[in-house]
């Protein structure tokens, strides 16, 4: 492989990882918006760019659903474009990519870099580099949150191809992020697999005993008074949002409810609304301003409103479903119908180890991150969708 494939498919891979790569000059850059225009210029002098008419169809929707409702509701068409561009740039430049140099060579890159990073990540943590608030692991990322999700596709690898060591590593750093949403995903790893008949009569014992003692133990922590510094994250969480679910259909929150919880349950007040105004949905990019007609309804609790996070995941839902919900209504239900049906063809074919790794990454999204174009979201959506290796250009 010559010296510039290299430099493109380490360059590529590595923007997956540069979230927290910006500097200011004039305006604000990202590294990732760098590596990815750069390396779009590279692959157009090298070969021919082409867009998967998939892709066109589901942008062409995106554009006319979008110009309708922003114009019938008088919403910044603004929006709309930066929405437009950067999924379009983003999906446009990561289709080429792996179809150039397929999804092996790609994702082999992507386990390499991130074993590297876990480990880089284990050190920073333990000399208090570029820690995450309450003594939480989050590496190169902005957020343990993002950190976990980043990985968990190469965790769930390297579990089912037996590589325990490597699988050690990521699961130290997953823990020491002590992000509820890497519990979520490290559960899903270990139950999906054991949904066919012979591996689920085979290890229902482990699941019986994992399920149990997770049981057991949320009940004994259950009674004992919330400290925000002390007591456990997972079972602060889950008590508080219990006690705040009624704020998804009045907007009252309790005094005490944490930050984390208020971000949810918030957003998922104000998708709630739009919803039933506008079931077809408001529009990509529409959910900022949609978000601001019904903020007044919303009762956040003082300290919240102290600290000016009132609004908190104002421009992205806090989570991917409800941003695609209050976006496009009842049209968002049937890209998650797609999911599901793609999701349960990959996980009955047991060849699909790294397709099938998307998934669990995927899911994360929609439950936490709500934003359209991340650096590493359509890598691991455009596996998911497609076999790049089945016409693969590049040797």
């Amino acid at each position: 492989m010559r010296w510039l494939d290299k430099y493109i498919l380490f360059s590529s891979v590595f923007a997956l990882f540069t979230e927290s790569f910006t500097f200011h000059y004039v305006i604000d850059w990202k590294l990732f918006y760098i590596i990815i225009f750069t390396n779009l210029i590279l692959l157009a002098t090298r070969k021919k760019l082409t867009i998967h008419q998939n892709i066109i169809y589901v942008f062409i929707f995106f554009i006319v659903h979008g110009i309708v409702f922003f114009i019938w509701f008088q919403n910044p068409i603004k929006s709309l474009i930066a929405q437009l561009l950067g999924i379009g740039i983003s999906s446009v430049y990561y289709y080429n990519f792996l179809k150039h140099y397929g999804v092996k060579l790609a994702f082999n890159m992507y386990l390499k870099l991130t074993l590297v990073l876990a480990v880089l990540a284990i050190f920073m943590y333990y000399f208090g580099i570029h820690v995450f608030i309450y003594n939480r692991l989050n590496g190169i990322l902005t957020e343990p949150a993002h950190y976990v999700a980043i990985v968990l596709p190469a965790t769930y690898v390297f579990f089912r191809e037996k590589e325990y060591l490597k699988f050690a590593v990521l699961l130290v750093t997953i823990f020491l992020a002590n992000s509820s949403i890497g519990y979520i995903g490290l559960a899903l790893i270990i139950i999906l697999p054991l949904l066919k008949t012979k591996y689920l009569v085979k290890y229902l014992w482990i699941v019986g005993i994992v399920l149990g003692s997770s049981g057991y133990y949320i009940s004994t922590q259950w009674n004992k008074p919330i400290d925000e510094n002390e007591s456990n994250v997972l079972v602060r969480r889950l008590k508080e949002t219990k006690e705040s679910l009624n704020a998804v259909y009045t907007g009252k929150f309790e005094e005490h409810t944490n930050l984390s919880s208020y971000a949810f349950l918030s957003n998922t007040f104000i998708t709630r609304k739009v919803f039933l105004e506008k079931p077809l949905g408001a529009g990509l990019g529409s959910y900022p301003h949609e978000y601001d007609k019904h903020y007044a309804e919303l009762k956040p609790p003082p300290y919240i409103v102290t600290l000016k996070q009132s609004k908190i995941n104002r421009t992205d839902a806090n989570s991917l479903f409800l941003r695609l919900v209050a976006n496009l209504g009842v049209f968002a239900f049937l890209f998650i119908l797609f999911f599901i049906y793609r999701s349960s063809k990959l996980f009955k074919n047991d060849q699909k180890i790294i397709q099938q790794s998307t998934f669990f990454y995927l899911v994360l999204k929609l439950i936490r991150e709500g934003h359209y174009f991340p650096p590493e979201f359509y890598f691991f959506l455009l596996i998911f969708l497609k076999d790049f290796d089945e016409d693969i250009t590049h040797s």
